[in-house]
């Protein structure tokens, strides 16, 4: 096992604060956004000699991955994790499967645009589910909601274009309404979208000061009014932040029609293809096949696709996507959504049945850890990483910390 050195990339919507708290560095001001932990090719970590661990892993495939991850994967690691510290929201986007993935590679390859083009959508021809587990309040938006949720809430707005939307919501199967609906938000544009986005905003501070009165849903069968409230609350004020930050961006409003998640320190959640979703706010841990394939729709500087999204996006309504840890141990948890590129591991010391086959990536999340296998021992204090071979075997936990690793499910 040795210690990686990774890079951290500095989107806009990055905190100044959170990582350089976690790496216990300097913070410069900058924002700092996530930190790559493994060996995507556009930032590889290195290991102690300056080696790519991506080249690393491709010299010595069979030690690094073993049998299972190379005859399956092929000589990479097929998962990727970040410490993703989010200090306004991400761009509104959406995951390909693995086909359209190799499609969409396909075709903007023909269409000429390099890879690593700020115009191209698909980077690489993998596919990208992904997990997020929160370390602290983690905010984000993420599937589209319950129809008839929604339809309470934008009448609380007590606007005619909401009113209008909540009718036609209502009037037709859930997938085709949302489609339709998405698609009429995404193709406005100019004076008259600023407008709307400008009097939404108002119309959802009005109504979080009135309290999100719901005399209006009278008549109607009602869902949890408690649930529709505490979310209209936290939808209400994203929106007037989201208005003030990109007052001529349709993606404000898609946002009205998603599900508001809120995770508290160690919860998860599970974002599959198809999947809208833009993250808030908040410091986690993040892992997902290994792959930069980002179709974007709104709330971004960077290239926006919107057709593309509306292709491959799932209008089916859904709850909040959120994943469920199995307790392995009264020191473990293990987060095992159904893909087969990924697993992440939560432990503190004695680590009870952490992964032991295939490649792992280890990260520190709080205090001081020395890790041992028969091959080698290294101290950890948080924010250091480790990549862990095949061939190191099993591995223990001595000290007070936790630690994330993550692997490759063997079965």
């Amino acid at each position: 096992m040795e210690e990686l050195t990774c890079v951290t990339r500095d989107y806009a919507w990055g905190s100044t604060s959170l990582i350089p708290r976690f790496l216990g560095t300097p913070a410069d001001g900058r924002p700092q956004a996530e930190m790559w932990i493994g060996a995507h090719p556009g930032d590889p970590a290195q290991l102690p000699d300056g080696t790519r661990l991506d080249d690393h892993i491709r010299n010595h495939a069979e030690s690094a991955l073993g049998d299972h991850s190379l005859e399956t994967f092929g000589p990479r690691l097929p998962y990727l994790v970040k410490a993703l510290a989010a200090a306004e929201p991400l761009s509104l986007q959406v995951h390909p499967t693995s086909q359209r993935a190799r499609i969409g590679f396909e075709l903007e390859t023909q269409a000429g645009i390099p890879v690593g083009a700020a115009e191209r959508s698909y980077q690489d021809c993998f596919h990208k589910p992904e997990m997020i587990v929160a370390i602290t309040r983690f905010e984000g938006m993420a599937g589209f909601r319950d129809v008839e949720k929604t339809v309470q809430i934008l009448r609380l707005l007590e606007h005619p274009w909401a009113d209008r939307i909540a009718k036609e919501l209502d009037a037709a199967p859930p997938y085709q309404a949302l489609h339709s609906v998405v698609s009429e938000i995404l193709d406005q544009r100019g004076d008259g979208l600023r407008q709307l986005v400008s009097e939404i905003a108002a119309s959802a501070a009005a109504a979080e000061e009135r309290g999100h009165q719901t005399s209006r849903t009278s008549g109607r069968r009602y869902l949890d009014r408690a649930s529709v409230e505490r979310e209209s609350t936290r939808l209400f004020a994203q929106t007037a932040s989201l208005a003030s930050k990109y007052p001529t961006d349709p993606g404000v409003l898609v946002t009205l029609l998603l599900n508001h998640v809120v995770l508290s320190p160690g919860e998860a959640m599970f974002l599959d293809a198809g999947v809208v979703h833009a993250y808030g706010s908040g410091f986690g841990v993040e892992i997902m096949a290994s792959s930069d394939n980002v179709v974007r729709a709104g709330l971004t500087p960077k290239h926006v696709d919107v057709p593309e999204l509306l292709h491959i996006a799932n209008f089916t309504p859904m709850p909040a996507p959120l994943w469920e840890p199995a307790a392995l141990s009264a020191h473990t948890l293990s987060y095992r959504p159904p893909v087969a590129e990924f697993a992440l591991t939560i432990a503190r010391e004695p680590g009870d049945r952490l992964p032991t086959q295939g490649p792992r990536t280890l990260l520190c999340l709080e205090g001081e850890l020395v890790v041992s296998s028969a091959a080698a021992r290294h101290e950890l204090r948080r924010g250091q990483t480790l990549f862990v071979p095949h061939s190191d075997g099993a591995i223990s936990l001595e000290g007070e910390g936790t630690l994330a690793v993550a692997s490759v499910p063997v079965s």
